[in-house]
């Protein structure tokens, strides 16, 4: 998992407008319990496919903070994913609020309480004709500004 943090300025902070970004989980833990804490995994399914197989992709976002975030997203890539599988945008779904597809990008954005998860999953046909190795590009996660 990746993971991105977010702190309140001071005690006195609105915690879903946090002033101080910092990069590790012990740099969030010298702050207050003002924190949002991001993480995210990407999975494939079956983990090894062939040429023609049906691939479900996950992308999960939690906010492992003890702040509930009114403004979370996940923003990432298709293309390291296209060069080996053909993409099916009419399979994509997410677990709570809507995720999106521009034909490039993937978006999800909305409200991630403190503990929640929401998973976009969609799907496409493995043609191996690239690299063989299916892994987005995350432009960003976390806190959307």
């Amino acid at each position: 998992m990746t993971a991105s943090v977010l702190c309140a300025g001071a005690a006195s902070a609105d915690a879903t407008e946090p002033t101080q970004p910092t990069t590790t989980a012990s740099e969030a833990a010298a702050f207050s319990s003002s924190c949002l804490y991001f993480q995210y995994a990407f999975h494939v399914t079956p983990t090894d496919p062939v040429a023609g197989q049906v691939v479900t992709y996950r992308m999960d976002l939690v906010n492992n903070g003890a702040v509930d975030s009114t403004k979370s997203e996940i923003v990432f890539g298709s293309h390291g994913m296209t060069d080996d599988t053909s993409l099916e945008p009419a399979s994509l779904a997410s677990t709570h609020g809507a995720a999106t597809f521009d034909g490039e990008t993937f978006r999800w954005r909305g409200p991630l309480d403190a503990g929640e998860k929401v998973s976009v999953t969609f799907t496409g046909v493995w043609t191996g004709s690239g690299d063989g190795i299916s892994f987005p590009e995350v432009d960003h996660y976390g806190y959307a500004h």
